[in-house]
């Protein structure tokens, strides 16, 4: 998203806009989010206070039964722009900037791209694991049956790396669940 500054009026103004963000998924798939930003834009002297609410969408497999799901993530940042009074302004990709919430725009520079915020904030909102519902119990280890659906007749076996410590058990212990 774009933001042509000089084609701002002088009083809040609010713009509002639906794009594709495109990331790369945990599994290594690109996907896109389908977002809905929402831009609120005050003029305050030769500065420029910015506000964006992010609301975003988009369709993974489920980290537990690999069935379609859908995530529905929220964000928000605030900015504040300040025009430069010379050319030496800083850009708002400088590193060397002070507080990431304020950007000094070069002198005569009227446009400002949010997209590398856009993208930062929807991004670091994806949750960590996804999954179709808050109950899903996944796939099973022993047969890869989609346990959503249906109960399987698998007999898992404990990991045989901790059989030296069954034998360690009293004869009067038993197995706690």
């Amino acid at each position: 998203m774009i933001l042509e500054l000089d084609k701002l009026s002088k009083d809040t103004q609010e713009v509002v806009a639906d794009e594709l963000v495109a990331f790369g998924d945990v599994d290594g798939r690109e996907n896109q989010i389908d977002c809905h930003i929402a831009v609120n834009v005050r003029c305050v002297a030769e500065s420029y206070v910015i506000h964006a609410d992010l609301e975003g969408r988009f369709s993974t497999p489920c980290h537990k039964c690999l069935e379609p799901a859908e995530c529905h993530i929220k964000s928000s940042f605030d900015l504040i722009v300040k025009k430069a009074s010379t050319e030496a302004g800083a850009s708002l990709a400088d590193d060397d900037a002070v507080d990431e919430a304020l950007v000094s725009l070069p002198a005569g520079a009227n446009e400002l791209s949010l997209d590398h915020l856009i993208f930062e904030n929807l991004v670091s909102e994806i949750p960590i694991q996804i999954r179709c519902r808050d109950e899903c119990k996944g796939l099973c280890s022993g047969c890869g049956a989609n346990l959503n659906i249906a109960a399987c007749d698998c007999k898992t076996e404990g990991d045989p790396r901790w059989d030296a410590l069954k034998a360690l058990r009293q004869p009067d212990d038993t197995p706690s669940k």
